[in-house]
């Protein structure tokens, strides 16, 4: 029984891997896209300064370097969730199962005394979590 759990939790390991060194593949891929962002950022704080040195008593001053500033800071927000979104279920979730795959097939006793240890773990929260609730 515990081959059989070692081997099937080694394959759960083996694709979560998989779609771990994707989602670093696509981290790196999109770098230039990171930069961008970070130098609108950067832009963006650097129009405010601007319009902080040109003085706030002119209201085109204020609407042209506020109008700059939200552009900048849109671009670069969006632009940066629009990477790190595709990351989080992979990345997020991934590293979950690859720590518990992890735990699983290296537990000294076996696969089977791993997840009998989970179920402990488990069973004490579900009983503080009920013993709280009342």
């Amino acid at each position: 029984m515990d081959q059989k759990l070692t081997q099937y939790f080694g394959q759960v390991q083996s694709n979560v891997d998989h779609d771990l060194n994707g989602s670093f593949a696509y981290l790196k891929a999109s770098g230039t896209r990171i930069i961008a962002a970070l130098v609108a950022l950067g832009l963006a704080y650097l129009v405010l300064k601007i319009g902080d040195w040109l003085g706030t008593s002119q209201p085109y001053v204020v609407l042209v370097t506020g109008l700059l500033y939200l552009l900048f800071v849109a671009a670069g927000l969006l632009t940066l969730v629009n990477v790190v979104t595709p990351l989080l279920v992979p990345l997020g979730l991934g590293s979950l199962f690859r720590a518990l795959t992890t735990f699983l097939t290296t537990t000294e006793r076996g696969a089977v005394a791993g997840l009998g240890f989970l179920a402990l773990l488990v069973s004490f929260v579900m009983q503080y979590m009920n013993y709280t609730a009342t």
